[in-house]
């Protein structure tokens, strides 16, 4: 059910019959909840005069109660403006009585401009003999409710069908031409236990966003699926990982999966990484992933010191060691929390922050250094470690500067690869790097090879690594430090997963190829360009949305590589 902030208070104007709405009024909201008329001043009285609600919200309640009829025996009146989450508008509540105005849980939102309806909640109604309503019914139902919608440009087509208790949900999906569209602006459609429409949701009015069909391509000379399925195993479309868990016990062996995940990912843009372009059978490319130099891997060779400090003296060494400056005149905050798994970390905080700030929140403030300070006590230093076994996990300084100039990659790369040696075990390792910083900074990010395969954390986004540092863009110096490596990783034998080319053919016998309008985005401009072509077809199965943080490796749709079993993590 949407939940709404800012309601305003219930307009005061009534209608005894929804069909009746012609011309609407309603009051604004008062000053305060409990505010009475003697107690305003003569200005606020007249402010709080009637104004006139938009003539087309009242069309938008005439043309819901068309396709609702038993709205049309409901007392209608005006709630105000509601803003978010998700949708934004004009509310109206449906009563049984004048008694019930204020108290009524039906209530509908529609955009103050066009009328459209927007959001629709109704209790539902519970009977003896629920209406067995089939997966057919509903969805012809459903359809046929959001075309009396009216919806401009674009067509929506029912997909999935979920129950709950005595609720039937159809979610409907865009399509243009009989094509899907890439988005994810998807509708959804309730029916309660006697066969109602009690619920109507999207997201904030792109059911009425108007597509131009000429900025469309034509899908006349499109390539056929059976010639998109051989491009696509062609291409290669996935990698093979070894996965270890979100959350792990840094004392214990963490055991790690081999599965195959989509390259350049799903969740990152608003098509797979594998889509490929319906006339030449190409891969489409992800726009954002181009914009970062390719990862890349390396043999370093590990000094294999041990980082543990299981004392404020240990801590001071590790600092002293890893990021050469003294914290010894620093004032000194230390304490121990709680974490995931069980698990306590030990932090040592040095520097001075603002009055009464409590040691827990100072590890959020690194460098926000009060005023008064001197020059050469201008320094916020970190150190975080497993409180079990005093295994540095995070090293951090700050000075409070932000330098804009462009930074020297070649030095930078340089101090972190020094770093980096002293943090691996002896011998050497294989590791993949990238720097995903920018101009003006530089954040390097390695993760372990085992096998010839890298090894990634569940839930890891792409600023993260098994070890991850920063260099300060002023100075070339490494002036943060992430380990978040287990103490040992059980890794099956890579030969236990299946070849590629019998992952890619179950994947495709689960989510088959299907021809897909994708939107592209110029990353300087901003413009959107439409192109044709062939995708997973796992988003017209199932409510996702292309947005959210990066991930490091995206889940969204893989497989587990000794099984074969399509997962799919929303």
């Amino acid at each position: 059910m949407l939940i709404v902030g800012m309601i305003r208070k219930p307009a005061l104007c009534v209608l005894t019959g929804a069909l009746a709405a012609v011309s609407l009024y309603t009051a604004p909201m008062m000053p305060t909840p409990y505010a009475k008329a003697e107690n305003l001043a003569p200005s606020t009285l007249a402010a709080a005069a009637a104004v006139p609600v938009p003539v087309e919200v009242a069309k938008g309640v005439q043309q819901l109660v068309r396709l609702i009829p038993e709205l049309s025996q409901r007392i209608v009146s005006f709630g105000g403006d509601v803003d978010g989450p998700g949708v934004s508008g004009v509310q109206v509540i449906f009563a049984a009585t004048a008694a019930e105005k204020e108290t009524s849980t039906d209530r509908a939102i529609f955009d103050p401009t066009t009328g459209k309806l927007l959001n629709l909640n109704l209790q539902p109604k519970s009977v003896q003999k629920p209406v067995a309503m089939t997966d057919q019914q509903a969805k012809t139902k459903a359809a046929a409710f959001v075309a009396g919608l009216q919806a401009g440009g674009s067509a929506y087509q029912p997909k999935e069908i979920t129950r709950e208790s005595s609720l039937t949900t159809v979610r409907l999906v865009r399509t243009v031409n009989n094509v899907v569209l890439d988005d994810a602006y998807d509708a959804f459609v309730s029916f309660d236990a006697a066969g109602r429409i009690i619920s109507f949701r999207m997201f904030d009015g792109r059911l009425y966003e108007k597509i131009s069909l000429s900025a469309l391509p034509s899908a006349n000379r499109v390539i056929s699926t059976q010639q998109a399925v051989e491009k696509y195993k062609e291409s290669h479309p996935l990698e093979l990982i070894y996965l270890l868990p979100s959350q792990y016990s840094l004392g214990n062996p963490v055991q790690a999966k081999l599965a195959y995940v989509v390259k350049d990912g799903v969740i990152t843009q608003s098509h797979t990484g594998s889509a490929l372009d319906a006339f030449t059978g190409k891969r489409l490319g992800n726009p954002s992933q181009a914009q970062l130099p390719p990862a890349k891997t390396i043999s370093v060779n590990g000094t294999g010191e041990k980082w543990v400090a299981q004392s404020e003296a240990q801590a001071k060494d590790i600092v002293r060691k890893l990021l050469r400056v003294e914290p010894e005149k620093l004032p000194l905050a230390t304490y121990t929390e709680a974490y995931g798994e069980g698990q306590e970390r030990r932090l040592y905080v040095w520097g001075h922050f603002a009055e009464g700030t409590a040691d827990q929140d100072k590890r959020f403030q690194m460098g926000q250094i009060p005023a008064g300070v001197t020059a050469n006590e201008r320094m916020h230093v970190l150190v975080e470690t497993d409180a079990k076994t005093g295994q540095l996990l995070r090293l951090e300084m700050s000075d409070g500067t932000n330098v804009s100039a462009k930074t020297d990659k070649a030095r930078d790369w340089s101090a972190a690869e020094a770093t980096l040696k002293r943090l691996l075990p002896t011998g050497t390792s294989q590791v993949r790097v990238r720097d995903v910083g920018n101009d003006q900074s530089t954040l390097i990010t390695a993760d372990l090879m085992i096998n010839g395969l890298p090894v990634y954390q569940a839930d890891q986004i792409v600023e993260d690594g098994m070890y991850t540092l920063r260099v300060d863009s002023a100075t070339g110096k490494v002036i943060q430090i992430q380990m978040n490596r287990p103490t040992e990783i059980i890794a099956p034998a890579r030969t236990k997963a299946l070849m590629e080319q019998g992952a890619v053919e179950r994947l495709l016998k689960t989510y088959p190829l299907e021809l897909t309008y994708i939107h592209q985005t110029d990353l300087q401009s901003g413009a959107i360009s439409w192109k044709l072509g062939y995708d997973l077809s796992f988003r017209q199965s199932r409510a996702h949305c292309f947005c959210g943080v990066e991930s490091k490796v995206d889940l969204t749709v893989h497989l587990d590589a000794v099984t074969g079993q399509v997962i799919v993590k929303e």
